[in-house]
C-alpha cells in the first residue's frame, strides 16, 4: 500500500469513511483488511443487513430509487424508499455513486477502480472496468498517441503508467451519463475516463482536464445547463464542448468540494467546513450561503418545490429558503450521512452509516 507524501487524499468524505486526511484506501486502517484483488473476485453477499449497512450514494432510475454502498451493496426501492430489495452485484468493492440516464440503463462506480453497468433498472449488474485494467487502458491510449507524434501527452502518459503500476488502489468517485452512450467516470488523482459507446470502451481524459497538480475529482453533474466537476483544494472545472476538455472555473474557496447541484439559473457547490456557494452566472461569480453549521457537506438535492436540501457527514439536514440564499437546519440525525434524494416537497431519502431510510422534513 502506498501512502502519498502530500496527504491530500480526502477522497472518501462522501462515503463517511475518510474526512480525516489519511491514505486513500480504507485497507490501511483495517485490522484485517480485504485486498482489493479479493474484493474484485467476490460477489456482494445477499444479506438482510444490507439495508442498514453504510450506504453512500442514491440516484433515480425512472420512478425507482437506487442506493449503493459498502461491500458492493446495491439496493432498489419501487415505493419511494419504504422498502428495499438487494441487487445481484459481481464485486464486493465499496461503491460510492450511481447514475441512470434512462430508467433501465445505469452505471455505478467505486473503490478498486470499479465501473458497473445494468440494463434492467439495477436488478442485475455486470463489470465494465476495474482497477486491474484502468491503467492498461490509459497506457495503450497514450502510447498510440505518442507513436503518432503527439508531443503534448508526455505528462499524461507518465500518469497513466503510474496508474498501471499501482493497480486497483484508487476509487472512482462519481459517474455521469448524458445519454445511454456518452458518459464520464471520475476519481482520485485526476482519474477521468470518457465513453461514447455505453461503456464498451473508455478513453482517458487526463490531458483534457486542466488539473496540473492531479487533484482528486469528487463529483460531476449538469448544473444550469453546463457539466461541472468539483474536487480537492477548491477545484472547479467546466466542460468546454468546443474545446472538448474541462477548463478552469475560478473557485470561491481553497478547501475541498464534495458535491454540486443546479437547476436553470443557479449552481450550488458545497464541501468542507460547511462551505456552500451559489452562482447565477455559470460560475463567473459566487456567493456564500448563510447557515450556522460547520461540518462537511457531502450530499444535496432539490425538493419538488425547488428548495435545496444538503446533508453533512455529522448528520445535519439543511434546507434553503425560497430564494436559495440561506440555509436552515431542519434535522440533526446524529449519524454520518452521505447522500440525499427527493421524494416530495416534505420528505427525502437519506443514506449514511446506518443505511437508507425515508425521512420527513416537517
Amino acid at each position: 500500500m502506498i501512502l502519498y507524501k502530500n496527504l491530500r487524499t480526502q477522497v472518501m468524505v462522501r462515503t463517511a469513511l475518510a474526512i480525516a486526511v489519511f491514505a486513500l484506501a480504507v485497507d490501511v486502517l483495517a485490522v484485517t483488511p480485504v485486498r482489493s484483488d479479493d474484493r474484485l473476485d467476490i460477489p456482494a453477499e445477499i444479506t438482510p443487513r444490507a439495508v442498514i449497512s453504510n450506504l453512500v450514494g442514491i440516484c433515480r432510475a425512472g420512478g425507482n430509487y437506487v442506493a449503493v454502498g459498502d461491500d458492493g451493496h446495491i439496493l432498489l426501492s419501487a415505493d419511494k424508499g419504504k422498502n428495499w430489495v438487494q441487487s445481484s452485484v459481481p464485486v464486493s468493492s465499496p461503491l460510492v455513486a450511481c447514475n441512470f440516464p434512462t430508467p433501465q440503463k445505469g452505471w455505478a462506480v467505486g473503490h478498486d477502480g470499479v465501473i458497473l453497468h445494468t440494463e434492467d433498472g439495477g436488478k442485475h449488474w455486470e463489470r465494465q472496468l476495474d482497477g486491474r485494467k484502468v491503467g492498461d487502458v490509459m497506457v495503450t491510449y497514450y502510447e498510440k498517441r505518442e507513436q503518432s507524434g503527439d508531443t503534448k501527452i508526455d505528462k499524461a502518459l507518465d500518469e497513466a503508467r503510474r496508474f498501471q503500476r499501482e493497480g486497483p488502489s484508487k476509487p472512482f468517485m462519481d459517474v455521469y451519463f448524458e445519454n445511454e452512450q456518452s458518459g464520464w467516470a471520475i476519481g482520485s488523482f485526476n482519474m477521468i475516463l470518457k465513453t461514447a459507446d455505453g461503456g464498451k470502451t473508455w478513453e482517458p481524459w487526463l490531458d483534457r482536464t486542466e488539473n496540473d497538480n492531479a487533484y482528486s475529482l469528487h463529483a460531476l453533474a449538469v448544473a444550469d445547463g453546463e457539466l461541472f466537476i468539483v474536487g480537492e483544494l477548491g477545484l472547479v472545472r467546466r466542460l468546454n464542448r468546443q474545446q472538448n476538455r474541462f477548463v478552469t472555473v475560478k473557485s470561491p474557496y481553497v478547501g475541498s468540494f464534495f458535491g454540486l447541484i443546479g437547476k436553470p439559473g443557479v449552481i450550488f457547490i458545497y464541501g468542507l467546513s460547511g462551505n456552500v456557494f451559489s452562482s447565477r452566472d455559470k460560475g463567473k461569480s459566487w456567493r456564500s450561503l448563510r447557515h450556522d453549521m460547520g461540518a462537511a457537506l457531502v450530499g444535496g438535492t432539490f425538493l419538488d418545490d425547488g428548495r435545496l436540501v444538503l446533508v453533512s457527514n455529522a448528520g445535519h439536514v439543511l434546507v434553503s429558503n425560497d430564494k436559495g440564499n440561506a440555509l436552515t437546519q431542519t434535522r440533526n440525525t446524529e449519524e454520518m450521512l452521505s447522500a440525499v434524494a427527493p421524494v416530495d416537497r416534505n420528505s427525502v431519502i437519506l443514506a449514511g452509516i446506518r443505511g437508507v431510510r425515508l425521512q420527513s422534513l416537517k
